[in-house]
């Protein structure tokens, strides 16, 4: 049975915005091959505003309010991935505040380095403030 086929016995609307128009298959990243459990089902317009961030309508993500909190593990990734590309519209960092993601689930999510703030990352400096990397000495 076919991926699409699979994922309407899911849902017949767009697994994020509900909508039932220009339906189709979006396989999350970093996934490379097409499986149920990687992929999601949705409309024409979030698969746009998803793979070209230019032509994004903050107004229209406002649906992540129910989508994140999807049981579907891929639904959800893509939900926090979207809220933290938004995250300087105010509002979604409300939401992003209540969604709780699993231990790996969350991993998934950040596997890409989308909605990484680079000051939330943990460095270690040394003494003259310089990135620290320990060298692994091979004797």
């Amino acid at each position: 049975m076919s991926i699409e086929r699979e994922l309407q016995k899911r849902t017949s609307v767009c697994e994020l915005c509900g909508s039932e128009d220009n339906l189709g298959v979006f396989t999350v990243p970093p996934a490379t091959q097409e499986s149920e459990k990687d992929s999601i089902y949705i409309c024409a317009t979030c698969s746009g505003q998803i793979n070209d961030p230019e032509t994004m309508d903050a107004n229209h993500w406002r649906c992540l309010n129910d989508s994140m909190w999807s049981t579907v593990p891929a639904v959800q990734v893509v939900a926090w991935r979207m809220l933290n590309r938004l995250k300087a519209e105010g509002w979604p960092q409300d939401l992003l505040d209540m969604l709780y993601l699993d231990e790996e689930t969350q991993e998934w999510a950040e596997a890409t380095g989308e909605g990484i703030d680079p000051d939330d990352v943990v460095k270690h400096l040394d003494s003259n403030g310089a990135v620290y990397r320990q060298a692994i000495r091979l004797y």
